[in-house]
């Protein structure tokens, strides 16, 4: 279901339009990821955002001005058998050129739109402990913080193929 939505901004009055991402928004995709952090390749993008684009349960949205997507935020309905099901944000950036002027008002909008219309009650994320502006901003929005983890990684060689 797609929804658009039009932000005024105090500060600019820039038209801000809420949509689903497209294939051809993966070169700014990619972009927007290596400020949050993530270097990825517009082609990586291109490969991996199929999976998003009519699903059922996981949408990747974008804001846009005057044609050029400023901010994304990719969100999935989780469904593990020991909880009730929810809605996650795996990740949100807004270009730092845009931030304070409403397009991350404008998205989170539109993830906790896409959240009750998926029939849930529910919308978590996670933040990098280091990122205070990301936790003033969340807990603005009403977000409460119920836990601080840690996250561990093993990686493994690739098994030769055809073993």
């Amino acid at each position: 279901m797609e929804h658009d939505s039009a932000h005024n901004s105090p500060q600019e009055q820039r038209a801000i339009v809420v949509r689903s991402a497209t294939l051809e928004d993966s070169p700014a995709l990619a972009r927007l990821s290596l400020q949050l952090g993530y270097p990825a390749s517009s082609e990586k993008v291109r490969e991996s955002l199929p999976r998003y684009i009519g699903a059922p349960e996981a949408r990747v949205i974008v804001a846009e001005h005057e044609g050029q997507v400023i901010g994304w935020t990719s969100i999935e309905v989780v469904d593990h058998f020991y909880l009730d099901k929810f809605a996650e944000i795996s990740g949100f950036v807004v270009d730092e050129r845009f931030r304070g002027q409403g397009v991350g008002h404008a998205l989170m909008q539109e993830a906790e739109r896409w959240t009750a219309a998926q029939g849930l009650t529910t919308l978590r994320l996670k933040t990098n402990v280091v990122r205070e502006d990301a936790h003033r901003f969340y807990e603005g929005l009403g977000f409460e913080r119920t836990k601080t983890q840690y996250t561990y990684v093993k990686k493994f060689p690739l098994a030769p193929q055809g073993t």
